[in-house]
């Protein structure tokens, strides 16, 4: 089983340039049911970051679309720890805390954003990759957000 897997869209690909030990299978500007449809949803790796809803469509009426797209994705990932990294739109955010919670996964969210307000900034990327390096499940009856960001690495 590999070390580290970061998949998604470029926001994921942010990550690895802070991550140099992780595979990456990303893909730019990437609704999450086409990623899915062209990468497929088995994986297996120690740590699994996931980065996507930022480019579904908001017209997704149906609340469960997000969920069960991710759902798919999430039965078929084989980890020690994954990491999911909330995108601002509502329901695929919402999706993935509801996943989290299931499977005693991590939530990250983009301390620093670029002026989009979508993307991080490059210490943004730094600080979600440390983040990644969290080990084990994480516990649903404490607190899930850190009163201020993790120190950087090296620095």
């Amino acid at each position: 089983m590999m070390d580290c897997l970061i998949l998604g869209d470029e926001i994921a690909e942010g990550i690895k340039q802070f991550r140099p030990e992780c595979v990456t299978k990303t893909q730019a500007n990437a609704p999450t049911d086409r990623w899915i449809r062209e990468n497929g949803v088995k994986f297996a790796a120690k740590t699994v970051v996931i980065s996507l809803g930022t480019y579904d469509s908001p017209s997704q009426s149906l609340e469960n679309e997000a969920l069960d797209n991710l759902k798919k994705l999430r039965a078929g990932i084989e980890a020690d720890q994954v990491f999911w990294l909330l995108p601002a739109k509502a329901k695929p955010a919402d999706a993935m805390r509801e996943l989290a919670r299931l499977y005693k996964d991590h939530l990250m969210i983009i301390e620093e954003k670029q002026r989009n307000q979508i993307h991080p900034t490059e210490r943004g990327a730094q600080l979600l990759a440390t983040q990644s390096h969290t080990k084990g499940k994480m516990d649903w009856t404490k607190p899930t957000w850190p009163k201020r960001a993790p120190p950087l690495i090296g620095g």
